[in-house]
């Protein structure tokens, strides 16, 4: 087992023990997996596997915390498979968080969906990433139009982490424009500009 491991055998050891298929146990996997990088990539899957079989066992009986924990679990096997190039893998994974956190955004109080909704973006930017890494330009274009309508709300916010991932998604965006040789939406990003520039103005 990989070094980087070492550190994470008592507690495993001891929740393999203790609780077994437990979402804590689901959990210490996708952090041991979540440590990795790609140079160690199948020992990195077959960890993400472990977590995802856990969190997918709860679905019933805790389905909001398991759906959380499979979405962030999948959204990190996306990043692994993008860092490595594995397109048709991260296409696959980022597509299914994205299905998750959706769902899951969609089943959540609007007063408590800010941190879903920013998680939701998170699992479409990746899913772009992907897209455009396999060369299906036209769907990443149209996947990261949708991420942006869903980061809207976030527009002249003082939110640092949404503002970061709207910055990345409209320059995505406007390179996938280009490459499909469509012109940008001015009805999705002119009101983004306005936000930004009237919080500018007041901030």
């Amino acid at each position: 087992m990989s070094d980087k491991l070492a550190g994470y055998l008592p507690r495993l050891s001891f929740l393999q023990t203790t609780e077994p298929g437990s979402l804590t146990l689901a959990r210490l996997y996708l952090e041991m997996a979540t440590a990795l990088d790609k140079s160690e990539r199948m020992m990195a899957l077959s960890l993400f596997d472990e977590a995802d079989h856990l969190f997918a066992a709860h679905l019933q009986t805790a389905p909001d915390a398991a759906r959380a924990g499979l979405a962030h679990s999948l959204n990190n096997r996306a990043a692994l498979e993008i860092d490595g190039q594995q397109w048709a893998d991260a296409v696959d994974a980022a597509r299914q968080a994205v299905e998750l956190r959706r769902d899951r955004l969609a089943n959540m109080p609007s007063g408590q969906s800010e941190s879903a909704r920013l998680d939701l973006g998170y699992s479409q930017g990746a899913l772009v990433l992907a897209l455009r890494g396999a060369g299906r330009f036209g769907i990443a274009r149209e996947t990261c139009a949708e991420a942006l309508g869903n980061l809207a709300i976030f527009a002249g916010k003082k939110n640092q982490q949404a503002f970061i991932l709207l910055a990345k998604l409209i320059c995505l965006y406007t390179e996938l424009c280009s490459r499909t040789d469509e012109n940008p939406d001015p009805v999705l990003l002119l009101p983004l500009a306005k936000a930004f520039y009237d919080s500018n103005q007041t901030g």
